[in-house]
């Protein structure tokens, strides 16, 4: 006969059951949120992280050699960073610019293709005052730019461009050149606004004022380069670089004049005696020609030396070095 269960079993029971569905409810959901990633089919992400990396740290380079050329190019301390490094679709970046930028269509020679460089007008103003010989300000109300200021734009955007240059040299051999330049983003479409893009934000700081350089190639235009872009690539290129340049400053230094000036001696004399100098006095040296001569190379004390000379020139023979 079966055994028959209290009311209090019963309870104890029950409860135990309704411990165990909450535990089998909330486990599964647990899991589900930990596999889960986010993925918009619409903007596929075309360029690895690790490209991305690459890209920032070849800009941050650029921004660091173009701060040093342009801040000698307008007579004034300018600084740029690489404010941000990202991939979006073309149609997102036009919408991220204001409608009175100075948009300038590059090619990118021997790719197919364009890109873009578009100067925000709250630094672009600024950087046409200071080429005006201005003092580096902006207007108020900001408004488009005329064809004389783009014009005069213009020169900035090569300087760029020919450090741009520089900069992609080890990846692809990229001919970088201005075709058209517009004050609205909307005019010119360079790829159809549903492609992907990688954007390069420049901030630059001119004085009290800032603002944005923006640096947009199509990602379907680097796809023949796009294998060669990454971090190991990138820092096995930069070790080889670095070594060539080394080699290069060498081979440029072998060719320099340098000023050498050997300290012979001194001796005290009166202003007297200072004015009525005149051709033939002798006077004697504080100095021994036993001891040796100290031998300056562009104003630094580098050598000593032994006083002599060969047939009927004077000359030093280098004994040590100082330093």
């Amino acid at each position: 006969m079966a055994e028959i269960l209290s009311q209090e079993e019963i309870d104890a029971l029950l409860s135990t059951i309704g411990k165990e569905e909450e535990s089998s409810q909330e486990l599964p959901e647990t899991l589900i949120e930990e596999k889960i990633s986010i993925y918009d089919f619409k903007r596929p992400d075309k360029v690895s992280k690790e490209q991305i990396r690459a890209l920032r740290n070849l800009h941050d380079k650029f921004a660091r050699n173009f701060s040093s050329k342009l801040s000698g190019f307008l007579r004034t301390i300018i600084e740029i960073d690489v404010a941000s490094v990202d991939q979006m679709t073309y149609g997102e970046f036009v919408l991220s610019l204001s409608q009175s930028v100075s948009f300038n269509v590059i090619s990118l020679h021997p790719l197919e293709g364009s890109g873009i460089i578009a100067v925000e007008p709250d630094i672009g103003f600024v950087l046409i005052d200071r080429l005006l010989g201005g003092f580096g300000a902006t207007f108020q109300n900001i408004r488009p730019f005329t064809d004389i200021e783009q014009s005069i734009l213009l020169d900035i955007v090569n300087l760029m461009l020919g450090d741009l240059k520089n900069i992609w040299t080890p990846i692809a051999e990229i001919r970088f050149e201005v075709i058209a330049q517009e004050t609205s983003p909307n005019v010119v479409q360079i790829v159809a606004p549903s492609e992907v893009v990688v954007l390069i934000v420049f901030e630059v700081k001119m004085g009290d004022y800032k603002g944005i350089i923006n640096f947009c190639l199509p990602v379907i235009t680097l796809e023949p380069i796009l294998t060669k872009i990454g971090t190991h690539d990138m820092l096995s290129i930069s070790r080889k670089e670095h070594t060539n340049r080394v080699v290069d400053i060498l081979q440029i230094l072998d060719n320099v004049l340098i000023r050498l000036e050997t300290y012979l001696g001194e001796f005290k004399i009166d202003i007297e005696s200072f004015l009525n100098l005149k051709p033939n006095d002798i006077y004697i040296l504080q100095k021994s020609t036993n001891e040796p001569a100290e031998v300056y190379c562009n104003g630094v004390k580098k050598f000593e030396a032994k006083l002599g000379k060969i047939k009927t020139k004077k000359a030093i023979k280098i004994t040590k070095l100082i330093g």
